[in-house]
């Protein structure tokens, strides 16, 4: 589907899909610099059909993907300025619909600010193992580590799903700092995707929203081909229901997306299997909404 040799291109709303292939802010496993190619052959295989909406994805989406990135080696820093000058060359944010492909979750950092230069009331939707939130990391502002700290600076306001990992500095941060509100993976055990809808509710109100989800939030049991793995993920079903009632019920408009830290493992599918059904539960959730021949 995301591929460029698919065969069927779809209709309805476009959806840009840029591959980057960057890994060289990773801080223990490697592989994610594989994680777009690998998304874009598993979209080729997973069944595009939604039984819960009875709508298939190419009746609410056709994709158009762009070459891929060919990120500089002089480190993430500058692999950020490219990336954003890239954008303000080609996308329009205000008509534009992109999906980024990583990657590691550095390379987040351009969409999001590019999007919030065009929406000053942007919210920021993380779905993460590890708040992110890091000033510093491994001598540089700009790793995998710091990409959160640098959207907060941008004064871009977060809302957190399943954190499970964080340092001393981050857990300060995220009890002084206002404009994060962080639902544990803990916390997501027990309560079900209408009660987080309905507190996010109260947070977001009509603000468009961007999404960056990196894989390791989910648990591993069902997304073990990602870097940083950590146990008590949020788990497929979850997630997979909350994606529909949070379209239903909020309303807002989605931006863009990028999804990062897919590292996939040789001979086994599952992780990326996994990442491409849910990819497409939020692009059949969010578009269905915006359709006219949806009931």
């Amino acid at each position: 589907m995301y591929a460029k040799y698919a065969d069927d291109e779809g209709v309805g709303s476009e959806v840009i899909v840029w591959p980057v292939p960057y890994e060289g802010a990773v801080s223990y496993g490697s592989g994610a610099k594989e994680g777009p190619r690998a998304i874009m052959r598993a979209s080729l295989e997973i069944e595009t059909w939604d039984e819960d909406y009875k709508i298939d994805i190419r009746d609410v989406a056709r994709f158009k993907t762009l070459d891929y990135f060919e990120p500089p080696v002089s480190g993430p820093k500058y692999v950020f300025r490219k990336m954003y000058e890239f954008l303000k060359q080609h996308i329009d944010p205000k008509k534009d619909f992109l999906m980024t492909l990583g990657g590691d979750h550095s390379i987040a950092l351009a969409p999001i600010l590019f999007y919030k230069e065009a929406y000053k009331d942007l919210f920021l939707i993380q779905i993460d193992a590890h708040a992110d939130l890091r000033d510093e990391f491994q001598g540089s502002n700009y790793s995998h580590g710091c990409v959160m700290a640098r959207v907060r600076e941008n004064k871009v306001p977060i809302i957190q799903l399943g954190i499970r990992s964080l340092c001393k500095e981050e857990s300060i941060k995220l009890e002084q700092d206002r404009e994060i509100t962080t639902f544990f993976a803990k916390d997501l055990k027990e309560k079900t995707p209408q009660e987080v809808v309905e507190k996010l509710r109260t947070i977001i109100g009509s603000s468009p929203i961007y999404i960056t989800f990196d894989v390791d939030g989910l648990d591993p049991s069902i997304v073990p081909g990602t870097g940083t793995p950590e146990p008590g993920g949020i788990e497929f079903w979850w997630i997979w229901k909350f994606w529909r009632v949070f379209f239903e019920q909020m309303k807002n408009r989605l931006v863009g997306i990028d999804v990062c830290e897919l590292a996939p493992i040789p001979n086994q599918v599952v992780s990326e299997s996994t990442v491409v059904k849910l990819i497409n539960r939020i692009i059949c959730s969010y578009f269905r909404q915006t359709q006219s021949f949806i009931k």
